[in-house]
This record gives C-alpha cells, sequence and structure tokens, in this order.
C-alpha cells in the first residue's frame, strides 16, 4: 500500500485526526508551561469543561438527527436559576435537582413540538427560544436574589468528590458513557441515524420522524437542565446572562469533534474530544498569559480548519479507493437446438 493510501486510511478513522492534535497540544502546552500538568489545573481543566462536555453530547444528538439547537445556553442558565430559587425556597435537594432537570425537558419538549409537530424551521425555533429564556432570566434574577444556599449537599454537587474524582466530572463521566452507548447501540440510536441520513429512507423504514425529533430536543433540553444545575451548585449564585455563549462552544466543540452539521454524522464521545479540545485550548492560553479575546478567534479557525479537513479527508479517501471490479460476463444460455446429439442430427 502506498503512502497516500495508508494516510488516507488513518485520516479516515472516526475522530482520529482531532484526537492527534488535541494529543499534541496538550504536549505543547506541558512543554510551555511547568503548571500545565500540575494536579491542581488538571483538576481545574476538567471541572471547568464538564458544562461544556454535557450540551456538547446532549446537542450531538440533535446534529446528528439533522437539527440545531441554539436554546441550550439560555436553557442552562433557566434551569440554575429555577434550581438555586427552589433550594432557597424549600432547602430540598431532590426537589430541586427536579425543578431543574424539568424546566430544561420542558424547554426542550417547546422546541420539539414546534419543531416536528408545526413544521418549523429548527434555527428559527431554537433562536426564538434562545431570547425568550434569556430574557427570562433576567427577569427572575432581577425579582430574586438568587446569591446563594447554605446548603452543604447541594454544594456538593459539584465541589465535592468521591474517591479523589471530582462530583461534576463523575457525573458527567457517566452521562456521557450512557449517551454513548444509547447512541451507538439500540434502535433508538440507529433510528436517530437513519434520519439524519436520509430522512425519506427513514420514513419508508417506519421511522416516526415527529416523536423522534421531539424526544431528542427533549434529551438535548434535560442535559442543558443538568448542566445548568451542576453550574449553580458550583457558583452558589446565579447572574443575568449566565449561560450566554455555551450553546454555541457546545456546537463548536461537536464540529471541531466531527459531527456533521448535515446530520448523520458524529458520535457523542467525539464532540467530547471536541469540548476538550477547547477547554485545554482555553486553559493553555491562560496559562502562557495570551488574552482570552484570542481564544473566540482560535476558535473559530478550528472550526473552520475542521470542517476543511473534514471534506479533504472524504476527498482523499474516495480518491485513493479501488474502483470496484466490472461484474463477470454472463455465458448465454444454450438453446434446445444445441442440445442435440450428433446422432439425433443425423
Amino acid at each position: 500500500m502506498r503512502i497516500r493510501e495508508r494516510l488516507a486510511s488513518i485520516a479516515a478513522v472516526e475522530g482520529v485526526v482531532v484526537a492527534l492534535v488535541f494529543v499534541a497540544m496538550i504536549i505543547f502546552f506541558s512543554l510551555s508551561s511547568p503548571y500545565f500538568l500540575g494536579s491542581q489545573n488538571l483538576r481545574n481543566l476538567f471541572v471547568e469543561s464538564t458544562f461544556t462536555v454535557l450540551l456538547a453530547a446532549g446537542t450531538s444528538y440533535v446534529l446528528i438527527v439533522g437539527g440545531i439547537d441554539l436554546s441550550i445556553g439560555s436553557v442552562l442558565g433557566v434551569s440554575a436559576g429555577l434550581t438555586l430559587l427552589t433550594m432557597q425556597k424549600t432547602n430540598s435537594l431532590p426537589l430541586a435537582i427536579a425543578v431543574g432537570l424539568a424546566s430544561g425537558a420542558a424547554i426542550g419538549l417547546l422546541n420539539g413540538g414546534l419543531i416536528a409537530g408545526m413544521g418549523i424551521n429548527p434555527f428559527i425555533v431554537t433562536l426564538a427560544t434562545l431570547s425568550i429564556f434569556s430574557g427570562g432570566l433576567n427577569v427572575l434574577t432581577t425579582r430574586a436574589q438568587l446569591t446563594g444556599t447554605p446548603s452543604k449537599s447541594f454544594a456538593s454537587l459539584a465541589q465535592g468528590s468521591v474517591f479523589g474524582l471530582p462530583s461534576p466530572v463523575l457525573i458527567t463521566a457517566i452521562v456521557v458513557i450512557l449517551l454513548e452507548l444509547v447512541l451507538v447501540l439500540t434502535p433508538f440510536g440507529r433510528r436517530i441515524y437513519a434520519a439524519g441520513i436520509n430522512e425519506r429512507a427513514a420514513h419508508m423504514a417506519g421511522v416516526n420522524l415527529r416523536r423522534l425529533r421531539l424526544q431528542v430536543y427533549i434529551l438535548s433540553g434535560a442535559i442543558a437542565g443538568l448542566a445548568g444545575i451542576l453550574l449553580a451548585s458550583k457558583l452558589n449564585s446565579v447572574q443575568p446572562g449566565l449561560g450566554s455563549g455555551y450553546e454555541l462552544t457546545a456546537i463548536a466543540a461537536a464540529v471541531i469533534g466531527g459531527v456533521g452539521l448535515a446530520g448523520g454524522q458524529g458520535s457523542v464521545w467525539r464532540s467530547v474530544i471536541g469540548a476538550l479540545f477547547l477547554a485545554t485550548l482555553s486553559q493553555g492560553m491562560q496559562l502562557l498569559s495570551i488574552s482570552s479575546t484570542w481564544f473566540t478567534v482560535v476558535t473559530g479557525i478550528s472550526i473552520v480548519a475542521a470542517i476543511a479537513f473534514s471534506r479533504m479527508t472524504q476527498r482523499l479517501a474516495a480518491a485513493v479507493r479501488p474502483a470496484p471490479l466490472p461484474p463477470a460476463p454472463t455465458q448465454p444460455e444454450p438453446s434446445p437446438s444445441d442440445d442435440r446429439t450428433p446422432a439425433a442430427a443425423g
């Protein structure tokens, strides 16, 4: 096999290029700063990345099914606000968690109902709900003082640890593993891929596309609600604008990880790699005293580079793929006259 064919086969492996670039970036930052691989810095890196990882994992389902969800940042903020408000009023951790998850799922239900039930474009719907619930959070924070709760159990959700592993990292790891297993091993996950690859073919195969999209948006909203719960626990306060920008970071993480915006391509673990890529990039730039304003510039460049490289590898793989062999020629069937024996012919 020629070198070009080997490179094409390696690049075609799902997520391998992003993973290699991610490893190279870790090596670069570890050599550039003696603090990068410090235990405290790594702990902060993983804890800070959990919110983006959760949002990216949830939005992977939406992107793979062929949709988009721009509202997850505002869902995170509203869920965080309602969770903290519930803790202040009731001091009940189970009720606060239930309120946070339910509020996220309810917004996902609203998005899915408008998109699947009424056929409105998902970009328009989620852009509208982004604005609605961002404004709703501003109203909530002006009418209620969401500046903390003395509950230690609530604080332990994001500030505690289990066997030395930060609680939010453990919770996020469990959720991500479950989402990946559901996506690749269950009929529900296969229907998501089928709908994203070819909507008409999936419908002809018996997939209820309306119900499937509704379920996916509810799931995305619930995951964003969980991220809001953890963020409220970490900050112990909710301010206006909380969650703003998270939606773009999550979508960028998914795209960098290799989730296709056209649907039918990607996986949860690839989105996680993309989220960790962005978190590591941000942390490394801070350690090198690079202005945070450059992070958004580099993020945009990374998105364009990821899409361009994906197109390039697809073309390269198609160019080196061997052409299919022509079908073997068929032998003509003998006519009845050819079956006659010489004796019969005489």
